[in-house]
């Protein structure tokens, strides 16, 4: 099995689904005044720099798996950018307001656990890029 390129998509394909997962409130959630913008400003950074790496990602997975680019620049870039995003949400994470998290209406309760799903995915794109780096460098 190649290692690379098997890493490469499912970095490719976590990077957008975490960009959809990280953007999801912005595009479901309707009713207005409901606080949505202090959701994404929430913490220290906010989420939307996760969102960005996130579609940044996207293109750096599949400039490795295209042979676009020298594979060991590919895989600092990937561990790099997976490592910033895991950090990023992390500390996006638990660094919310509770309060804030529960102040939605009860027709967007999802939003109790988006945060974490934020986080698991963006952890499974960090192991995608270190499974990337030690299959190009080894």
């Amino acid at each position: 099995m190649n290692t690379e390129s098997v890493a490469s998509a499912v970095g490719a394909v976590a990077c957008l689904l975490l960009a959809a997962v990280v953007f999801a409130p912005a595009l479901l959630v309707t009713q207005s005044g409901v606080g949505v913008a202090a959701y994404y400003a929430a913490g220290p950074v906010g989420v939307s720099v996760v969102g960005f790496l996130g579609l940044l990602g996207v293109v750096v997975f599949l400039a490795g798996r295209e042979g676009r680019t020298d594979p060991a620049t590919v895989a600092g870039l990937v561990v790099v950018v997976g490592l910033a995003m895991l950090g990023f949400a992390l500390l996006w994470a638990v660094s919310i307001d509770p309060n804030l998290v529960f102040s939605f209406p009860a027709e967007y309760a999802w939003i109790e656990n988006h945060r974490w799903a934020v986080v698991a995915v963006a952890a499974v794109v960090a192991v995608a890029g270190g499974a990337y780096a030690r299959g190009t460098l080894k």
